[in-house]
């Protein structure tokens, strides 16, 4: 009786340990890839400009303190993408210094943002491949650089761009 629970522990754990040898990153990584695609075709921003723009200065509840980008430039998709090829052979010390002197031009009001439950709040999916996916409000933070849509006096929908 002994030997007969020993076995089947040690085949249970034989078992285990093989079934665990299996996987792959690789295929953990197509199969998150799979999902973060399928709920990022559900998700979508408005294709109308964001009405706020900018860093959130403060939070306290459900309302942000964002300091909105006033008089920024709003580039097209052809301007956007050559902006983005020219700054691909860039290094990372010249990218923030290009995106601080673009930054120094750029005027900022507070603006009182009350984000209600439910809101659409996605950000980027951090694979590197531009989806987006669902985000929480726990996802926002100080600092954080978003962008907001207002139907009204209502919020639609919050990207988060970065931190």
């Amino acid at each position: 009786m002994k030997n007969y629970i020993v076995g089947t522990i040690v085949l249970l754990g034989a078992v285990t340990f093989l079934g665990g040898c299996g996987t792959n990153e690789s295929d953990d990584l197509a199969q998150l890839q799979d999902i973060v695609s399928n709920e990022s075709d559900a998700l979508s921003t408005p294709s109308r400009p964001a009405e706020i723009n900018g860093t959130i200065a403060s939070m306290e509840g459900n309302q942000l303190v964002v300091k909105n980008e006033v008089g920024r430039e709003v580039l097209s998709d052809e301007d956007r993408e050559k902006r983005k090829a020219d700054r691909a052979s860039m290094t990372q010390e010249e990218k923030q210094a290009a995106r601080a002197q673009e930054m120094e031009a750029v005027e900022s009001e507070d603006v009182l943002v009350d984000v209600p439950v439910g809101a659409l709040m996605i950000k980027g999916t951090g694979i590197g491949d531009g989806g987006s996916m669902k985000a929480v409000f726990d996802d926002l933070g100080e600092g954080a650089y978003i962008s907001v849509w207002m139907n009204g006096d209502e919020v639609e929908a919050i990207k988060i761009k970065g931190l």
